[in-house]
């Protein structure tokens, strides 16, 4: 499912739904979980395929993810089995991918993202151009070219990311984005996102959990 209006690449990572959002396993069950990754992929993907990104690929951690990626009609690439953590997956896939003048990586889990925010990004003119999450993560990843920068995901990565830009002699740009900052990972992120705009297929998906998310107040 290819589409778009630019030369962007957009690379998701993807763990295989249920497996990870482990923080929210007290209050979803496996396949809730499951439901959820599925419905915010679904939406991030709408964003970007209405936004200049030309192609989008999932970098997908197992065959469940693969086949969430696969049902959308996207583009997939599995993580090597000898790949650790998410910057070795994408390394991985950078590699095989090619040299591409510009790649964007973009969190499988923000359900807000609008396809004006996605434009925003690439918009900038900087060689890596971040839009961070609430807690300082990386939402949004922007190069030019695709192996510009390594990367460097966990707490803080944001500011990693730019630092490794800057110490390379790069032009980096920090972009607050509300769609890209919106990340999911726990109870209250979720419980959260029955306030403002939400992505349709993530809002379905809160209808069906409605008398929890009351309870929850």
């Amino acid at each position: 499912m290819d589409g778009g209006r630019g030369g962007t690449l957009a690379l998701v990572p993807l763990r295989s739904p249920g497996e990870g959002k482990s923080r929210l396993a007290t209050e979803l069950t496996r396949e809730e979980r499951a439901a959820l990754s599925g419905a915010m992929l679904a939406d991030v993907t709408s964003s970007l395929l209405a936004s200049a990104v030309e192609r989008i690929v999932v970098v997908a951690s197992g065959a469940p993810a693969a086949a969430a990626a696969s049902a959308l009609g996207l583009d997939v690439l599995l993580d090597p089995p000898t790949t650790h953590g998410l910057d070795g997956a994408l390394a991985a896939a950078t590699c095989q991918l090619g040299p591409v003048p510009e790649l964007l990586v973009v969190a499988a889990d923000l359900p807000r993202l609008t396809p004006t925010e996605v434009d925003g990004l690439l918009a900038t003119d900087a060689a890596v151009a971040v839009a961070p999450t609430e807690d300082g993560g990386t939402g949004g990843l922007l190069r030019r070219p695709s192996d510009a920068i390594r990367t460097a995901y966990g707490p803080a990565s944001g500011a990693r990311h730019l630092a490794r830009a800057r110490a390379a002699g790069m032009a980096a740009v920090r972009v607050e984005l509300p769609g890209f900052a919106g990340d999911v990972d726990t109870w209250a992120d979720v419980t959260a996102l029955t306030r403002g705009p939400l992505g349709v297929a993530t809002s379905a998906f809160l209808r069906s959990i409605a008398t929890r998310l009351e309870a929850a107040g």
